[in-house]
């Protein structure tokens, strides 16, 4: 997969400003009508009417119920639409074709309730509601016709768009002609409207077979989309046209009329679904991640809401019949209580199936940090541990204190880092600690800690390791914001010759950060030295400690680490050593987004940013470097961090 963003140059309107706010004007217009037409259910005409017709087809349920269930419905199909619809303008205004789909979106999203459509019914609104069914109508044929990129394929095609627009709005808009859509018969209209659903789905099939890889994907996702609109179309307004029973006035009738609104919740909303599922995956538009699981996920938690109404309307029904007196008061009473205790759970597992079946986010990435746990009791009590003296604390971290003492061979000053108390009664963590001991005991490189010693004692898991003087690279970066290529270049040499002796060695760090790079001030010039292998993954490593949990600091983590943090290999080392190059030489991240939801769907979508557009004066092969070496696909990036430090200084 190409790291270069996908984009629609044909259709941007970078270029023509005049176009895009007369464009962005008329979208305004038509945003409008639309509310004003839903808006125009206040008025008592309306109002009379629809509560009329709904208390008269389905009976037996009290019409607050009624009113209730057809107005969520609705609701639920308008916002699910809306909101595609919104992020769309408000992201990608200087495209015509984003604008184009977002009002689509809108009016289609309208065009398919209950509300429109009674409108468009109701003596002397025809027209009103007319025109939402027409431009939402039209709205789908041309989107079909025209998606991925906004061209006609084949170009003739454009010369059917009049026939189109006549046909569909002398349907809708003319109650007195003899064409108007509820005069017309429903067999004919129904059969006007199939073939122009049924030629914008050929003609999708047909420039499917021409596409590009990536287009092809896109539009097998709108394809599983435009079904839903099209299958309710036909189950539920094509068969009661040859179906008499379930148009009549029957106790079915009735229930087919509840079961198609419940199925239209989730057919409808298939289509804008599909859209953003199409545009995050696939990057259509370059939309940032604004457009990610929060749509799908408030859908969802919307969607919980309307179960709970929906099945309270049954069992109110239920009641009603078993009682033979209203139970609704009862009724309302049990579902708000057990609506209050489930709908929490709910909510956490809903955001879960959306994070792993549609952005195959695998890490808990919302539980509680490690930091947070416990309290920041220590573990040393005294000035002593095992043989080791004068322990004074030098720092605190997530996991560990770190202690200078004396060593007692030689009595030079050595690091002991001790497992923190809140930690070390937990397996999971006492392992993982040793685990680090291990891995890092076997591995002699000049640019890797020394690890001296290592054991437990009564309570205390310590690690003992030679004593850095200088800071590491995190606090450098504060005190002097960035740095030039030429010494991050040297300081980058010394780490990239660690990484790759490592992962020769079968070793992933996994965690690459300026915090676990320190800086040896005893040596001129200061030796780079990388530390704390806490949470590296060993290769064909015959070890029952996977640590698939245990991933890197998400400012740095590789797409990878998110999906499946068990099947990385050194080339997570490399997009992290990448994030941090572009930190020390920008003096910023990357990706930097308002919560760790936001940062992970960057992390897996958003194209690396060029850092010459913060660092003006970095050469053009540098900035090129550091997007290869944070490219999404582990393929696409280099093979070794030796190759992206070389690249990096050429």
């Amino acid at each position: 997969m190409s790291t270069t963003p996908a984009t629609t140059h044909e259709t941007s309107l970078k270029n023509r400003p005049s176009l895009r706010w007369g464009l962005l004007s008329i979208w305004a217009i038509v945003s409008l009508y639309t509310l004003g037409v839903l808006v125009s259910v206040l008025s008592p005409q309306y109002t009379n009417f629809a509560n009329s017709s709904l208390t008269q087809t389905i009976f037996e349920i009290p019409a607050l119920i009624q009113n209730i269930l057809q107005y969520s419905v609705d609701l639920l199909i308008i916002i699910g639409f809306a909101i595609t619809a919104g992020l769309l303008i408000v992201n990608r205004s200087d495209d015509w074709f984003a604008i184009f789909i977002s009002m689509f979106l809108i009016v289609f999203g309208a065009r398919i309730t209950n509300l429109v459509n009674t409108i468009a019914i109701t003596p002397g609104y025809e027209t009103l509601g007319g025109a939402i069914l027409a431009m939402g109508d039209i709205g789908i044929v041309l989107f079909l016709m025209l998606f991925p990129d906004g061209t006609f394929v084949p170009r003739w095609l454009k010369y059917l768009v009049p026939f189109l627009v006549i046909t569909v709005t002398s349907i809708y808009l003319f109650p007195s002609l003899p064409t108007f859509w509820v005069t017309i018969g429903d067999s004919l209209y129904v059969f006007i409207m199939l073939f122009w659903y049924v030629l914008g789905s050929l003609v999708l099939s047909y420039r499917y077979r021409y596409s590009t890889l990536a287009q092809r994907q896109q539009m097998r996702w709108v394809s599983i989309g435009t079904l839903g609109p099209l299958l309710w179309f036909v189950l539920f307004v094509v068969a009661p046209s040859f179906i008499p029973i379930l148009s009549s006035s029957t106790f079915i009738a009735a229930a087919f009329i509840l079961i198609s609104r419940v199925f239209s919740i989730f057919l409808f909303l298939l289509l804008p679904f599909s859209i953003t599922i199409s545009i995050v995956r696939s990057k259509l538009f370059d939309i940032d991640l604004i457009i990610n699981r929060s749509i799908v996920y408030g859908v969802l938690t919307v969607g919980l809401g309307l179960t709970f109404a929906l099945l309270f309307a049954l069992v109110s029904l239920i009641a009603n019949f078993i009682q033979q007196n209203d139970q609704s008061f009862f009724v309302a009473t049990v579902f708000a209580v057990a609506a209050g205790a489930l709908f929490q759970p709910m909510r956490k597992k809903l955001q879960r199936f959306v994070d792993r079946a549609i952005y195959h986010i695998q890490i808990e990435y919302d539980k509680t940090p490690v930091e947070a746990r416990g309290t920041s009791q220590t573990i040393i009590t005294g000035t002593t541990l095992s043989s080791y003296h004068e322990l004074k604390m030098i720092g605190r971290g997530g996991m560990a204190e770190v202690y200078r003492a004396e060593s007692p061979t030689n009595h030079k000053p050595v690091a002991i880092k001790v497992l923190r108390a809140s930690l070390a009664g937990e397996e999971q963590f006492r392992k993982r600690f040793m685990r680090e001991a291990e891995v890092v005991a076997g591995l002699e490189h000049p640019n890797i800690v020394r690890v001296l010693d290592y054991g437990h004692e009564n309570d205390a898991y310590y690690i003992v390791m030679e004593l850095l003087s200088g800071p590491d690279v995190s606090a450098l970066l504060k005190e002097e914001k960035r740095l030039p290529l030429s010494r991050a270049v040297d300081m980058l040499r010394g780490i990239s010759d660690a990484l790759d002796y490592a992962h020769q060695n079968g070793l992933v760090h996994r965690d690459i950060k300026p915090s676990n790079i320190m800086l040896d001030s005893f040596t001129n010039p200061p030796r780079v030295v990388l530390t704390d292998f806490g949470i590296a993954k060993i290769s064909d490593a015959h070890t029952k400690i996977t640590n698939t949990g245990m991933v890197g600091t998400f400012d740095y983590i590789a797409p990878e680490q998110i999906q499946a943090s068990a099947e990385v290999d050194g080339r997570a080392d490399v997009y992290a050593l990448g994030v941090m190059t572009y930190q020390m030489l920008t003096g910023q991240l990357p990706f930097q987004r308002p919560n760790t939801g936001a940062l992970l769907l960057a992390h897996l979508n958003s194209p690396a940013p060029d850092a010459r557009e913060i660092t003006q004066e970095l050469p053009r092969h540098a900035a090129r470097a550091i997007q290869k070496a944070m490219a999404k696909e582990p393929q696409d990036r280099f093979r070794t961090a030796g190759e992206f430090i070389a690249q990096l200084s050429a």
